[in-house]
């Protein structure tokens, strides 16, 4: 039988699925679609998701869901959703009312409520007064003939732009919070001279990092915007870092991106167009559509979910469960390399999954481990920023939710996996509705989060090179959040507790412990791929080939030699010639120097599985698909 990207899409549902598929997936093209292909085994991720769903929203005109792609994974089952979705709108069938269309403009000034995310966090800050746990530092470290002054000027241009920025937070009569939006606000400003301290080549340096923690440090007055200032750090002559500390209440790990890509765009002078919704505009939309029936039925179903859970998990050596959050923290941070990645990718797409699913399923085998507890219930950050219209807006397009799992130890990890898509899905499909208005229990539901979030480059002002990285806030919000970041060809991996709760050790504990279970439940997709080749190319078992085999000695020749030579080529796009073979003829030792040549591993492998499903057709066949991806 042909693989399933060889059973192409019928009818234009289907096609059109295939196509925006292919937009939204980096390195495939609408032909390699089938059919029945899986999403997430395509390479997509919870981001491409939204937006495959929001670009077909927007091609046929409805209103589909956005979790379509989770609930309808491949191209035939999509298009039947579609196809019910367009069906439903037809004249006569009725529709959905007006309020759950879409966000629409209000004029600046008017009355509006604002956004779950922003009275959770007004809350916690009227517990914890002064707390830096809902700082968002990020450190912008620019490299060239920095003007300062335009770059002060651009800042401030970007505020004027975003609503968002301008808004304070006052105690309301009902003791929610009330915004106040100002025509105007300059963003503070301060420049700091380190007179070239701790100005090595890579490294900001001592003197910098010791100011931005004390930066990073000082409380906001919520009731007077902009919650954002800035301090430019000049480290060098042509070294600068601009230090962004925001307020949670008006930002979110998305806003990063609308922030630099406007801030490039006003320094050099481009215009910035009026934006057609402000951040209030969506906040107000999405309280609408939480109404009361809705509030109700997440009441409902979280009442079910939560139902003789457990008191939330504490790891061994914890101190007394404090009555408050917000104290202070300390972070442990590290790197899953290229190839731990690439692991963690390669699973995800075999079990049809996200990476953040693999991810988080990770955590919770970890917890079992360290706890001894199998049914936990873990806080989440999903993400509400899933309509088209809010992909250039800065502001808090997120919710936190529980997730509860169940699993021994002894539960296959695919399995584990299977469970937490079942429950992470059944739980987004209630991030509308803000959990913490529906929580009743003296105890909170969780005291520990896992969060994912990706951190895409943004194109630096010309003649400028700049990076930004996350800095870490003094304080914690819970007793314990590992987040992990994607940064592409790594993951970062961050583990911050707080002090009162546990000690710096235990939190370097859950990090290698982290990468030790990942470690294992996600094996080495190119290891099984070369031993897939050597037996191929050598005619023996895959199972026979180990650490220290040896290729001549399984009885390789030169003519194998140059067979495997010309399948690395082909399947991998690294060029080994058969000589160097005879200096690389161990199996580990082989890996190294492919991991070494491939310049993307994970796009490699991706791009390898679709040429080993090539080998497998007629010669025809298998010609015009290895060129069509490597057309991709």
């Amino acid at each position: 039988a042909a693989p399933a990207a060889q059973v192409p899409p019928e009818g234009p549902l289907e096609r059109a699925v295939a196509e925006v598929w292919s937009q939204v997936i980096d390195l495939i093209a609408p032909e390699d679609v089938g059919r029945d292909d899986n999403f997430f085994a395509l390479g997509g991720h919870s981001l491409s998701a939204i937006r495959a769903a929001n670009r077909l929203s927007e091609r046929f005109g409805v209103d589909l869901p956005r979790e379509l792609v989770s609930l309808a994974p491949t191209p035939r089952e999509a298009a039947r959703a579609i196809d019910t979705a367009i069906e439903a709108h037809r004249p006569g069938r009725g529709s959905a009312p007006a309020v759950e269309k879409a966000p629409v403009p209000h004029p600046e000034g008017t009355p509006l409520p604002v956004a779950p995310a922003q009275e959770a966090i007004w809350l916690f800050e009227r517990w914890q007064p002064g707390t830096a746990a809902y700082h968002v530092p990020w450190a912008v470290e620019i490299t060239g003939a920095l003007a300062a002054d335009r770059l002060r000027h651009a800042l401030g241009r970007v505020v004027e732009r975003h609503a968002v920025l301008r808004t304070g937070f006052l105690d309301g009569d009902d003791g929610l919070p009330e915004t106040v939006t100002l025509p105007q606000a300059e963003p503070p400003w301060t420049v700091h001279d380190l007179g070239g301290e701790g100005a090595a080549e890579g490294e900001a340096g001592p003197a910098a990092e010791a100011l931005m923690a004390r930066l990073i440090a000082e409380p906001f007055d919520l009731a007077r915007p902009p919650l954002l200032r800035a301090d430019l750090l000049r480290v060098a002559p042509e070294r600068h870092i601009l230090l962004l500390t925001c307020h949670h209440l008006v930002v979110d790990g998305g806003s990063l991106e609308c922030l630099l890509g406007d801030l490039a765009m006003a320094y050099e002078g481009r215009e910035l167009a009026p934006l057609p919704l402000q951040f209030r505009d969506v906040a107000a939309w999405q309280r609408r559509v939480a109404g009361a029936e809705r509030t109700a039925a997440a009441q409902a179903y979280w009442r079910h979910e939560l139902d003789g859970a457990p008191a939330p998990a504490a790891l061994p050596g914890a101190g007394e469960a404090p009555a408050s959050a917000g104290r202070a923290g300390h972070t442990v941070e590290s790197t899953l390399d290229e190839a731990c990645t690439a692991a963690v990718r390669a699973t995800a797409r075999s079990l049809g999954v996200t990476p953040y699913v693999v991810l988080f399923t990770a955590f919770q085998v970890l917890l079992r481990r360290l706890t001894g507890q199998r049914d936990l219930v873990l806080g989440t950050t999903v993400t509400t920023r899933d309509r088209a219209e809010c992909e250039g807006l800065v502001g808090p397009f997120f919710n936190t939710l529980p997730v509860r799992t169940d699993a021994s130890d002894d539960t296959p990890f695919a399995e584990q996996v299977r469970r937490t898509q079942e429950r992470v899905s059944a739980a987004f499909l209630w991030k509308d509705v803000p959990f913490h208005t529906l929580w009743t229990g003296r105890e909170p539901a969780y005291r520990m989060l896992f969060e994912l979030g990706h951190h895409g480059r943004v194109p630096p002002p010309a003649d400028l090179d700049w990076t930004c990285r996350l800095l870490n806030p003094p304080s914690a919000k819970l007793d314990l959040i590992l987040g992990v970041t994607d940064h592409g060809s790594t993951l970062g991996v961050r583990v911050t507790c707080a002090t009162d709760r546990y000690d710096r050790a235990t939190a370097e504990r859950v990090a290698s412990g982290y990468r030790e279970v990942l470690a294992t439940a996600c094996p080495d997709p190119l290891r099984g791929l070369l031993a897939r080749l050597w037996s191929e190319v050598l005619d023996v078992p895959a199972e026979q080939i180990g650490p220290s085999s040896d290729f001549f000695a399984l009885g390789g020749r030169s003519l194998d030699a140059v067979r495997l030579s010309s399948r690395l080529r082909k399947t991998l796009r690294v060029a080994l010639p058969a000589a160097q073979l005879f200096h690389v003829a161990g199996f580990d030792a082989l890996i190294e120097v492919v991991r070494d040549h491939a310049t993307d591993l994970d796009a490699t492998l991706r791009r390898a599985s679709l040429a080993l499903t090539a080998w497998e057709l007629p010669v025809d066949e298998r010609q015009a698909l290895i060129e069509r991806r490597d057309h991709v």
